[in-house]
């Protein structure tokens, strides 16, 4: 039978060809991945990043202090385990007190000056 005057036939795609009938809930999906998200998505989904940008900065910072803190226990487990000399611990004594921090004030110039310092106390030693 023919089609009728002015009416097109269409035959169907293949689910793998362009223009294929989608699954409705694939196309909801899809849809909604396309559209801008709405101002309360985005801010829930900034607030998640946020959530995890916290729980990096405070992984590296701890894995920070205890590299340091291993740095200063390690110039003390060698100072205690060797006898030196009284004039390299009077130069090691000068190094420690010629630091000048403010731990209240939580700035990173302070931590690097303390790693710095402890650096210069395990070159001292020979480390």
């Amino acid at each position: 039978m023919a089609p009728a005057k002015g009416k097109q036939t269409r035959r169907k795609a293949a689910p793998d060809e362009p223009g294929a009938a989608i699954p409705a809930g694939k196309k909801s999906i899809a849809a909604a991945l396309a559209r801008k998200p709405s101002r309360k998505v985005a801010k829930d989904m900034l607030v998640l990043e946020l959530r995890r940008l916290r729980a990096m900065f405070t992984e590296i910072a701890e894995r920070y202090v205890a590299n340091a803190e291993g740095e200063i226990a390690a110039v003390i487990d060698a100072v205690e385990g060797k006898s030196l000399p009284a004039a390299r611990v009077e130069k090691m004594l000068e190094v420690v007190r010629a630091l000048s921090v403010k731990p209240r004030k939580g700035r990173r110039k302070d931590l690097a000056r303390i790693e710095t310092t402890a650096a210069a106390l395990r070159k001292e030693l020979g480390e």
